[in-house]
Formats: C-alpha cells, sequence, structure tokens
C-alpha cells in the first residue's frame, strides 16, 4: 500500500497524462470484442490498476459516439 500512495502523490497534481504515467499506475488494459445489437455496437473495456487497488470498467456506445459526431 505504501507503494501505491508515492506513486500516487508522485502524480498528484499532472495536468498531462504521457505514457510514463501511465505504466507506472496502470497494469493492464482489457478490450473485449465489441456486441452488436439493435444496429448499434458497444465494447466493454477494463482498466486493471498496479497495486491491485482497483478495476474500472466502461462501456463504449456507438451510439454516444454518433451523437457527438453529428454535433461537431
Amino acid at each position: 500500500m505504501n507503494s501505491f500512495i508515492k506513486v500516487v502523490q508522485k502524480y498528484e497534481n499532472i495536468t498531462e497524462l504521457t505514457p510514463e504515467i501511465m505504466h507506472e499506475l496502470i497494469e493492464k488494459i482489457v478490450v473485449y470484442a465489441p456486441e452488436k445489437s439493435d444496429g448499434h455496437r458497444t465494447q466493454q473495456i477494463e482498466i486493471h490498476f498496479r497495486f491491485d487497488v482497483a478495476v474500472a470498467t466502461a462501456i463504449a456506445d456507438s451510439r454516444e459516439y454518433d451523437k457527438k459526431k453529428k454535433a461537431a
């Protein structure tokens, strides 16, 4: 736990996410195969942080991407 706290304190006030920071904080990123349903695509992404402190899961949905693309 002390190692994790030291790393987090080191990057406490970052303004840019660099590859170095990602390598130090993230163990692996798992991107699952996309699923297609009702004409749109979703894809699950997991971020596994080092030090076994957390796993973040996100779902990327093509409907949200399409809305942003049309608004631009």
